[in-house]
């Protein structure tokens, strides 16, 4: 039941429920800390206060006005008849209030006849005027016959907290249905430690219906006390009454019919629809802010334990790891626990006390690593924040009762980090402790502070990020696979696993691992012991574990299905219960990277070609995108998700649930392997045919099928259009490239203003080496609208042979500014080689994404090798892990980026001889196949097999002097990139389709 006088209550939002996480994580400044916690609930305990402290029977006050009390609807279960709250402000300010509950049903009387008083006997004297019911039209006098305990159930002692906090709890004897219980009580005092300064807050909305909500404010007009009507952006605006009279101010706020409250779903703290009446006589945020400064002065010198420390940490030789090591003491060697009376609510203890008797809160571990810290020559302050809410606090009014938590602000080689002295799990560098108040507005208490902050990690997405990645191996689509999973952890999760590690034994840890998987596949078992290993430096967390798994295919009508499941995304997306809502949807994780990798090498027989495509979907508050490849018998599926924001407003929430539906469109969770894919019986017998003969083989079949279609004079319009690109595509792959053009001429013929048919010749007229017409043709393309950076590639390759480096190389770059990673690694390639080319260093942005991971999946290493952070020989043992038809693939890529690797560095004689091993593959659906030879014609040699099949195969790798050139230094990786398409510039009209072998 809505009660007053609560010194240390909490903003508008105070009826919302946090998530269990936040109970592991946060901490209290006052009677909320949440860090550091030790387990159990403790029971409620009755206990004895002085009678001065509390008392019964006493008048009200004379300065209040007592308000009629309306009739009450009878629809609702319980209803307010009246919710009347007064306050006088005086020395000692006194807040009086008064209640008329009707109650309509029996299950309410439980509820109803239960009135909760909180106080801090301490500071606060509270007295129950009165309780009455009101039955028909007698009055009946119940504040005798109730029954008054003390409670003490210390709310946050399960967290580490003593408050001193007392709940004088009133049972009502004899309630009715159809009575009005009618209670009044004053309570007065306040905490010293806001100096005399009134500071309080109410709830205007009563989360019932209310037939009268009425506050009235009382104070001196030498003083200057402001208010502020906050949340419920949906109500009506409230307008005081003001008047003067024998030198008060009075402040009379009323509304009359108050529905009830009903919070939606997911809504964002500070989007709350009840309304909260906010008071204050602090005048500024630097007026706070030098209040909260005295608190946490430091008088006197340090003791000798303090300075043994402080020189114990000087000797660490950089002022990074100083702080880090000053950080790490106060979390891990001072337990967290709170003495919060009186005062100590909000001023600090001593840090040599803190330090003696090990254990503190957070107000008192932040001065304590305040005062270590500036003994230490480097400069910290303490920062006041709500571990409850991100924004928006530059809303309310200036207020000390805003704040709940202390953390601490420090300075170091020209960076500003945000660090909690409460957390624990925290070692390394400080650019990598992860941030749980990402995002939060701050009091930053030093003399200077006229306004709040936000923290703003510029690494933010890196420190909550979370990286799966699963490999399966499947020798019989009927027997047991072996499932090999790695996990990563970055920031703020690694730091809680690194908690939790600690606090459970091996074996319950190995239980849980193994039962994980269990619940996905029936039968899952571990093998051997997962392997954790755990960088403290850069605070990554990762742990590899092998399972057993039976039957992770199933059969249906001679299709086999694998699936997988992303769980390191789960629960990301919420979807909201209405777009019809008026308040915003809050997102559960902000900000939130992670990557999902699933790849199976499925039975010997499965042969199949579906080079890496890429679906996503690009939200204004999320991106998620699906790259899935198919090379031989391996599958390989990577699933990225991004938020980008941590609530959708209202009107954006159709537009959020359309882009949620076109995830459900390309979610991804199965490998299909159909029967096409598998070897019958009868292929089985037959001699296996070399790759590029396969691939020959289709591309003639597409041939076939697509002159039969044309032929039979059923396709019109874009139908038509299509059949002559997709077979003008198998023509250039073929090396029919007069029969290619004539495609293309006859797709620009039946849809003159086409932009595909234009991108369709113009992707034959490069394949037949006439660059120019094939500029021109990508050119009118993007006049007509065709400006995704697909077309800038094409256009960027075509320019890159007719020798306009310059222009091929602007092409890149815009083509490189894509979402789609991908695609994005095979703009970079041919962007860093052009830049090479030119004699110019390489984009930093290229430089960049080279760095992220430089032995990631195919083909990240060779970015590697041409920004300089990988030799060649690496980039060729990179390949050859792989295995098969896969591995001949990425030797048919990997080959001719050896050879622009020696262009850019001068370097013909080794270029050359990895243009002919790259044109050896045979891989003729590549650009690499085609575009090797007119390098080779360029450098005046001749390909040695041609576009046709049945080449001499390529064996291993070329010997490679790694000394062949002088790689630059490798900067830090840490990010996984997509693999890349190789389909020619054409292959937006070449279907991904299975076809089996």
């Amino acid at each position: 039941m809505p009660t007053e006088g609560q010194q240390r209550m909490r903003p508008w939002h105070l009826t919302l429920t946090r998530v269990a996480l936040a109970a592991l994580l946060f901490c209290c400044w006052g009677a909320d800390g949440r860090a550091q916690a030790p387990q159990g609930s403790p029971p409620l305990k009755e206990v004895a206060i002085s009678a001065q402290a509390f008392s019964v029977g006493e008048p009200v006050p004379a300065w209040v006005e007592v308000a009629h009390i309306p009739e009450a609807a009878q629809g609702q279960p319980l209803a307010m008849r009246l919710a009347d709250t007064q306050y006088m402000v005086r020395d000692e300010p006194v807040v009086y209030a008064r209640r008329a509950m009707l109650i309509n049903d029996a299950a309410s009387l439980t509820r109803a006849g239960h009135v909760a008083i909180p106080f801090v006997p301490q500071y606060h004297k509270v007295k129950l005027h009165g309780v009455r019911v009101l039955r028909g039209g007698e009055r009946l006098d119940r504040t005798a016959s109730s029954t008054v305990r003390f409670l003490q159930r210390e709310t946050g002692l399960e967290f580490g907290i003593y408050s001193g906090e007392v709940t004088a709890s009133v049972l009502v004897n004899d309630l009715r249905v159809g009575d009005t219980l009618e209670y009044e009580y004053s309570i007065e005092g306040q905490n010293p430690v806001f100096g005399g300064k009134f500071v309080h807050s109410t709830g205007w909305d009563q989360g019932l219906a209310t037939g009268r909500r009425r506050v009235v404010l009382n104070y001196p007009e030498g003083r200057k006390i402001a208010w502020r009507l906050l949340g419920g952006s949906q109500g009506k605006p409230v307008v005081p009454r003001q008047s003067i009279a024998d030198g008060l101010n009075r402040l009379v706020f009323e509304e009359q019919a108050l529905p009830a409250v009903e919070i939606e779903p997911s809504t964002p703290p500070e989007h709350a629809p009840i309304r909260w009446l906010q008071f204050s006589e602090f005048q500024s945020w630097a007026e706070v802010a030098t209040w909260a400064e005295d608190l946490f002065q430091t008088r006197g010198e340090l003791n000798t334990e303090l300075r043994d420390l402080v020189e114990a940490l000087k000797k660490k030789p950089t002022a990074q790891e100083r702080v880090a090591g000053a950080l790490e003491f106060a979390q891990s060697q001072i337990r967290y626990f709170s003495v919060s009376l009186g005062e100590s609510s909000h001023r600090p203890a001593p840090p040599d006390l803190v330090l003696e008797r090990r254990y503190g809160d957070c107000k008192d571990k932040s001065l304590l690593l305040i005062t270590l810290l500036r003994a230490l020559a480097i400069d910290a302050r303490p920062v006041l924040l709500d571990v409850s809410r991100r924004n928006p606090l530059d809303k309310a009014l200036p207020s000390p009762l805003l704040f709940n938590h202390a953390i601490v602000e420090v300075r170091v080689d020209g960076r500003t980090y945000y660090l909690d002295p409460t957390r624990l799990g925290q070692h390394g560098r400080l650019s990598r402790m992860g941030q749980v108040h990402e995002g939060a507005q701050v009091l930053v208490v030093a003399p200077r502070s006229e306004s709040l902050v936000a923290i703003a990690s510029p690494n933010a997405r890196e420190l909550a990020r979370s990286e799966v990645t699963e490999a399966a191996t499947l020798d019989k689509f009927d027997g047991d696979a072996q499932l090999r999973v790695r996990q990563v952890w970055h920031g703020t999760i690694a730091e809680n696993l690194r908690v939790l590690q600690e606090r459970v034994s091996r074996d319950q840890l190995y239980k849980s691992i193994g039962g994980a998987m269990e619940q996905r596949y029936a039968g899952a078992t571990l093998v051997g012991e997962p392997v954790i290993t755990d960088d403290r430096v850069d605070n990554v967390m990762s742990m590899t574990a092998t399972y057993t798994v039976p039957k992770l295919a199933t059969e249906r009508d001679g299709n086999w299905f694998v699936r997988f499941a992303p769980d390191n995304m789960k629960g990301i997306l919420t979807r909201p219960p209405s777009t019809s809502r008026t308040v915003p949807l809050q997102l559960p994780a902000f900000p939130f990277d992670a990557r999902y990798t699933f790849e199976i090498t499925l039975p010997e027989e499965v042969r199949a070609v579906t080079d890496p495509h890429t679906q996503a979907v690009k939200s204004k508050f999320f991106t998620y995108a699906v790259t899935s490849s198919f090379r031989g018998n391996v599958s390989k599926t990577t699933i990225e998700l991004a938020t980008l924001a941590d609530q959708v407003p209202a009107a954006d929430l159709r537009q959020y649930s359309e882009d949620l539906r076109s995830v459900t469109n390309i979610l991804a969770g199965v490998v299909a392997v159909p029967k096409a894919a598998l070897k019958t019986a009868a292929r089985a017998r037959m001699p296996k045919k070399d790759l590029g003969q396969m691939l020959h083989d289709r591309q003639q079949e597409t041939v076939d099928n697509t002159t039969k279609a044309i032929k039979s004079g059923k396709l019109t319009g874009n139908d038509l259009v299509s059949a002559y690109c997709l077979r003008g595509s198998a023509h250039s792959d073929l090396g029919k490239f007069a029969e290619a053009v004539a495609d293309g001429n006859e797709a620009v013929r039946s849809a003159p203003g086409s932009t595909a048919a234009l991108l369709c010749r113009g992707s034959a007229y490069y394949s037949a080496g006439e660059f120019d017409k094939s500029i021109d043709d990508f050119s009118r393309a993007i006049t007509l609208g065709s400006t995704g950076p697909r077309t800038h590639f094409q256009r960027g390759i075509a320019r890159f042979y007719a020798g306009k480096l310059d222009e091929a190389s602007e092409d890149f770059a815009r083509a490189t500014e894509t979402d789609d990673r991908e695609g994005q690694v095979t703009y970079d390639l041919w962007l860093a080689w052009t830049t090479l080319r030119l004699g110019k260093p390489l984009p930093e942005a290229v430089r960049a994404r080279a760095a992220e991971q430089p032995r990631g999946d195919w083909p990240r290493p060779a970015l590697a090798l041409l920004s300089g952070t990988m030799t060649p020989e690496e980039m060729l043992k990179q390949i050859d892990r792989k295995t098969g038809d896969e591995r001949k693939m990425a030797l048919s890529e990997g080959y001719f980026y050896l050879a622009q690797y020696y262009l850019a560095h001068g370097d013909k004689a080794r270029a050359r001889k990895y243009l002919l091993e790259a044109r050896r593959q045979n891989v003729i659906i590549y650009t690499e196949h085609a575009a090797a030879a007119f390098e080779l014609k360029r450098l005046g040699s001749t390909a040695e097999t041609g576009s046709l099949p049945g080449g001499p195969a390529a064996g291993a790798p070329a010997e490679v002097d790694p000394k062949a050139a002088s790689p630059r230094p490798a900067p830090s990786a840490e990010k996984k990139a997509r693999p890349k398409s190789s389909r020619k510039p054409g292959e937006a009209w070449n279907s991904n389709i299975w076809r089996g072998q």
